[in-house]
Parts: structure tokens; sequence; C-alpha cells
């Protein structure tokens, strides 16, 4: 079931739409996403004793999304997503510009006119939402005619979020959706005693402006293991240089059984909140899995009221590992007319 709402005015005058989507099954789940950036607004998920909660960062107000979301809350971001060096993005024989927005670096392609910031063309229909945005050659300084489109359904515990990204030349496409999470509930305090569990035998080690340095390590006997069920808290402030260079957990791992022909996502994570119960085990098709726990989230009266702080959430964002174009050992994210790129990350919730 799909019901629609107005959330916000453009300031050209168009108007943009919060989305609910629910199929009504005892013990599911109830999301909310807007064509503001194809985002997710918010999931409402029962605990072990069924009581529901909102466990996705953001903001009740339309307007708040489009005037400032500089940490892009629950967000599709791209067509270039995490840290690309120099802004660098070499497709056949052209290096091609993106903008430098974070020192000589490019973080999230554009804060101002991204993905995220754009009004995309919404079509529900009674088991979700399809959405879609057009942008020309040269758009973001990458090159070829693109169409984007995010497709939003819900089956009882699960959402389900489809993307294909069509464009008449070669081309780069790292999109990824930066939700927020806290099992307890959006606003509930840290998330340090939420346990982890990553299918992710390696990590992308990275410098100090946070761009990798092209190894991939092992993560056995570091921080970075969460191959077994483990607090975020545990390690988060180790005497480590990558924790220290992230000031927290900001990192990419590598997600084990990628296989560029998949259609069908497999385990990545899995997230569980002790006291209430709440699970959420994120599947994706995707190479690449950004941890971040949300080091430098600074919000007031964002979702009722609330203030947010550092650590209080926790944003799992499927995607190619940053930079990838230049580092020859990570998987390629280039996709073209005889290439469409397409991906499926799944949320399924689950109490106990």
């Amino acid at each position: 079931m799909v019901s629609a709402i107005p959330f916000g005015t453009m300031p050209d005058g168009r108007t943009f739409t919060l989305y609910e989507i629910s199929d009504n099954t005892p013990g599911g789940i109830t999301a909310r996403v807007t064509d503001l950036g194809a985002t997710i607004v918010g999931i409402d998920a029962p605990d072990r004793s069924g009581q529901m909660a909102d466990v996705v960062l953001g903001f009740d107000d339309g307007a708040r999304y489009l005037a400032n979301n500089a940490a892009y809350f629950g967000a599709t971001v791209g067509p270039s997503a995490n840290r690309t060096e120099g802004g660098r993005v070499p497709v056949g024989d052209t290096v091609y510009q993106l903008l430098q927005n974070e020192g000589a670096n490019n973080l999230h392609t554009d804060p101002d006119h991204g993905l995220h910031a754009q009004l995309w063309t919404a079509l529900p229909d009674e088991r979700g939402v399809t959405m879609a945005c057009a942008v020309p050659d040269g758009a973001y300084g990458l090159p070829g005619n693109r169409v984007f489109m995010v497709r939003y359904e819900v089956h009882g515990a699960t959402l389900r979020a489809s993307y294909r990204v069509t464009s008449d030349a070669e081309t780069f496409v790292n999109l990824t959706n930066h939700a927020y999470f806290n099992l307890a509930g959006e606003g509930a305090g840290s998330v340090l005693d939420h346990e982890l569990t990553l299918r992710a035998q390696t990590y992308t080690p990275q410098d100090s402006a946070h761009i990798p340095t092209g190894e991939i390590a092992p993560v056995a006997g570091t921080p970075f293991d969460f191959t077994a069920a483990k607090p975020l808290g545990a390690d988060i402030d180790a005497d480590n240089e990558q924790i220290r260079f992230g000031s927290g957990y900001d990192h990419n791992f590598c997600i084990d059984g990628f296989d560029p022909e998949a259609t069908e996502p497999r385990v990545a994570a899995r997230l569980r909140d002790p006291a209430s119960g709440r699970t959420l085990e994120l599947a994706t098709t995707l190479p690449g899995l950004q941890v971040y726990t949300g080091n430098f989230v600074g919000e007031k009266n964002a979702k009722g009221g609330h203030s947010y702080h550092g650590r209080e959430s926790v944003a799992l964002e499927p995607q190619f590992y940053p930079s990838n174009l230049l580092r020859p050992g990570f998987p390629q994210a280039l996709f073209g007319p005889q290439r469409p790129y397409r991906a499926v990350n799944e949320y399924r919730f689950s109490a106990e």
C-alpha cells in the first residue's frame, strides 16, 4: 500500500512528495521516501515486544532536506559517492574533473546540486514507488546523457531498493544510500552498544585525507574485524592509525563474494540493538560497504525536535570502493550503453 502527502516546495515552485509504503503484514515495516533526492526519510520497525520506532535519522519537515542536509540523511548520493582523489575520473583516454570540495578531493559529487538535491520524477503504484532523474552530458563533470532510476518496495519487514542507470556514453557511476540507523529509535542516543557483524575479510586502508591507499588489507587482528558480532564501541577508540584517521569508523569494507553479474543481493552486514532486539540485515549486490559511525554528525531540531550528536547513529553505505578508477586492483565502476548500472540493496528487519 502506498500513500502520498505534500512534503515541500522547490525554489522554482515545483512540489515534492512524501510516500509511505507498507504491505500491512503483521510484524512488517513502514518506509517513508521522498522524491527529493530519492531519499529514505524514515523506517518504522517493531522491537521484540511489537513496539514501533522510526530507526532512520532525518527531518520531519521536507524543507530541511532541501535547505540543510549536509549530513546527506537518507539520500541517494551520486553520481560519485564517497571520496575521489583529486576529483579525477579517468574514462577512456580522458580524465574528467569533479568538483574539489574537500580540499583537493571530491566528496559525494556536489553538496548543493548532487542527485540528493534534485527533484526526481516519481511514479507510485500499489507496491512501491519508482523514481527517475535525467541529467545531460557533462553534468557533474562526467560524460553521457544519463537517467538514474530507483525503485522502493516494501515486502513484509524488508525494504528493497533497486537501482538502474542508463547512459549513451561510457561513464562513471557510483551510487549509495546514506541512511543513518539507530535501532533503538532515531534520537535515542549512543549506538556504541549496537552489535555489528560484517561479511568482510578485508577492507581498504586510507590516508589522512580518507583516500584509499590502494591496499586491500585483512581485517584479522585489527579493530576492523567484525567477522563475528562486536559492539561498535569495542574498538572505536583503539590506538590505531586508521581509527585516528577516521575519528572512529569511516572506512570501506570489501564485502565477500562480489559477483558483477549477480542480480540478487548477498548479505553484507547485520546490525543488532541488544536492548530492543531490533536487527537489521543489509544485503547488496555491490562490492563495498562504507561504515560510518556518524563521528561528525551534529544536528539541532531534527525529527521530533531531537538533536543528533556523533556516534548516535551508523551509516551502512553499499557502493563501489572509493577512488576505484584510480586504483587498478579495485572493482571498476564504469558503465555505458552496453552495460547499464544495476544494483539492489535490501534492508531486512527482525526482532529477537
